[in-house]
């Protein structure tokens, strides 16, 4: 059998495939080369996964799609077959639910054969309700136990065209202020959880968590009533520039007004018949009214009051999820958690899951984010529909494509102008005593990394005991606000010297504190909370890496080295031989190693 999961519609469309025992998956975004890849039908992913593991169209038995909006709004069947033509004529076409595809991604890859699944985040497929209001899952709940998982609660919210007028889930709160009211835009949320250990409690004195969210009959919602100065449709009109603009946002403005009344209105004389309760009937949540605008570009960060608006936020989600955790526990007696959605990428919340609702581990899917849809997709076809039993653990991240010697041979002919190149029969050990040397090291290796952290197969590398090597990353190469953090790669069996933390975190998603000893020894991969992002590496599943790490090792006694990802900001992560070139030229790193090739510029 031949599964093909697709996540066709809004941001992070990509495609995956599973066909004898074996599974690819790439997100569009590498190879269209625009980031999150909105609304673009990843056809050139759909072709790399029939062309990696050697499947023609025909052959394809089901093609899964996730829904996002509206059925009826989106038909993505159709939008499948318009853009696919009769290509996968044998094919039988499934369309499933958002959060069905996120829940498939993380607990048919885990370890487990029964766990509880949370999925969370920001918004996902939309209902209509039978009074005929839209609303939108944000959080779901399942059992999962063997090729099969169950579905416990669902929560949904009201929706009003793209705005959520009374609550929503902490994944638009979190988005919410980091975008729009912090200004680090869309798909941007990594920042504000890297800002938020600059803060303190001041703004929750002042909005407790009781402002922020609340449990009503078993669900956890949040305030969408925030507001700040300049935030009201009234305000904005005074701002405007032209008569036409006023006339849209003016009508844009009380038609939502209209609907939003009409459906409150529909909604009390269906439930009540006293007059009191069908005029006046309390909101859930009070206004929340941050004090200040939100922050432009001339607000230099980290500040007091902006860094504490992350630090509220921060821990509102960190409370929430513990809260959804515990639920799901209690309901299912499970001692294994599996997380997707994009919240799962929050990796102070991930290790709370641990310290505080006590899971004995835990599975994180590393695409939590929609990019981790379409290879939901895939599993969901595999054992929810076709009934096949389990038979994959996703113990490593490395899903894309393998390049061979001819790949990489053409690619380095095709810039032999630029660059002056070596192959070497022990390039871990040239690699280590460069990195060892103060040099930033482009590492490319086997098959890329499904999601969006780099590890160890598209990574830029460097010293992390070197103290300005943060700066000196920024500046030659990485160009990101120099308060954001750093993570390390970090031998496996060298974890518990170095840091806090007692699991293995392969994925670069757990937060651990590094041991007091040992901070200024790393001072580049050190947070200002005293904290670092940890990615524990092993020899069975990542060896060109660890053999780097290993060799690094030997010669500075330092078991880890830091890592980002393979691109300029902005960009994708590197996908190609020739991606890895083209940053390599463009930014100020000293050395790229493609598998056993070292390339230096002319």
């Amino acid at each position: 059998m031949n599964v093909l999961g697709l996540k066709i519609k809004k941001h992070d469309t990509g495609a995956a495939l599973i066909s004898d025992g074996e599974v690819v998956a790439i997100a569009e975004e590498r190879l269209c080369r625009i980031k999150h890849s909105f609304d673009i039908f990843p056809r050139l992913g759909i072709d790399y996964c029939l062309d990696t593991l050697k499947v023609k169209p025909e052959e394809i038995d089901l093609v899964v799609i996730d829904q996002v909006d509206l059925r009826e709004k989106i038909p993505m069947k159709e939008i499948f077959l318009q853009e696919t033509r009769n290509r996968f004529s044998r094919a039988s076409i499934e369309v499933i639910n958002h959060h069905d595809a996120h829940a498939a991604s993380a607990f048919f890859c885990s370890p487990f054969e029964e766990a509880a699944i949370l999925v969370y985040d920001g918004s996902g497929e939309k209902f209509k309700s039978h009074l005929g209001t839209a609303a939108t899952e944000t959080e779901t709940l399942y059992r999962g136990k063997g090729n099969k998982f169950f579905q416990l609660q669902k929560t949904a919210h009201l929706r009003e065209a793209k705005a959520f007028p009374y609550t929503f889930g902490i994944g638009k709160l979190y988005s919410f202020i980091s975008s729009l009211y912090l200004n680090f835009g869309a798909y941007n949320e990594g920042k504000m959880m890297g800002l938020a250990p600059y803060g303190n409690n001041s703004i929750l004195k002042q909005f407790p968590f009781e402002d922020w969210f609340a449990e009503k009959e078993g669900h956890l919602i949040c305030n969408a009533r925030i507001t700040f100065p300049g935030s009201s449709k009234l305000e904005k009109l005074g701002k405007i520039k032209s008569i036409g603009e006023f006339i849209k946002i003016a009508r844009h403005y009380f038609k939502i007004k209209a609907r939003v009344a009409a459906g409150r209105l529909f909604w009390k004389l269906y439930r009540f018949s006293h007059f009191k309760e069908l005029f006046f009937e309390p909101l859930i949540f009070q206004k929340v009214f941050l004090p200040r605008p939100p922050r432009v570009q001339a607000d230099k960060l980290p500040d007091d009051y902006y860094s504490s608006v992350a630090f509220a936020i921060q821990k509102v989600m960190e409370e929430i999820a513990v809260r959804w955790a515990l639920k799901i526990k209690n309901m299912t007696g499970a001692q294994n958690l599996c997380v997707a959605g994009g919240l799962g990428l929050n990796i102070d919340t991930n290790k709370k899951f641990l310290d505080e609702a006590r899971y004995e581990d835990i599975f994180i899917q590393p695409a939590s984010s929609d990019t981790g849809v379409a290879l939901g997709c895939a599993l969901y076809g595999w054992h929810m529909i076709l009934n096949q039993p389990r038979f994959w653990q996703m113990k490593n991240a490395e899903l894309g494509k393998k390049y061979n010697e001819e790949d990489i041979q053409q690619a380095l002919e095709e810039r032999k102008e630029e660059i002056i190149v070596k192959k070497s029969s022990a390039i871990a050990s040239e690699a280590a005593q460069l990195i060892a040397q103060g040099k930033i090291i482009g590492w490319f290796q086997g098959g890329a990394e499904y999601g969006p952290r780099a590890l160890g197969h598209r990574s830029i590398l460097c010293n992390a005991g070197v103290k300005e090597m943060k700066d000196i990353l920024n500046n030659r190469v990485k160009h990101r606000e120099p308060w954001r953090p750093f993570a390390a790669s970090v031998l496996k069996e060298e974890v518990a010297q170095w840091f806090e933390l007692e699991k293995e975190s392969p994925f670069m998603l757990l937060v651990a504190s590094v041991k007091k000893e040992k901070r200024e020894l790393i001072p580049s991969v050190v947070h200002v909370d005293g904290t670092c992002r940890i990615q524990s590496v092993d020899k069975e599943n990542n060896r060109p890496y660890y053999d780097l790490i290993s060799a690094f090792y030997k010669l500075t006694k330092m078991p880890m080295v830091l890592n980002t990802s393979f691109n300029l900001g902005g960009e994708p992560i590197v996908e190609t031989p020739q991606d890895a070139l083209s940053c390599f030229l463009r930014t100020e790193m000293d050395y790229l190693v493609i598998e056993d090739y070292l390339v230096t510029k002319k």
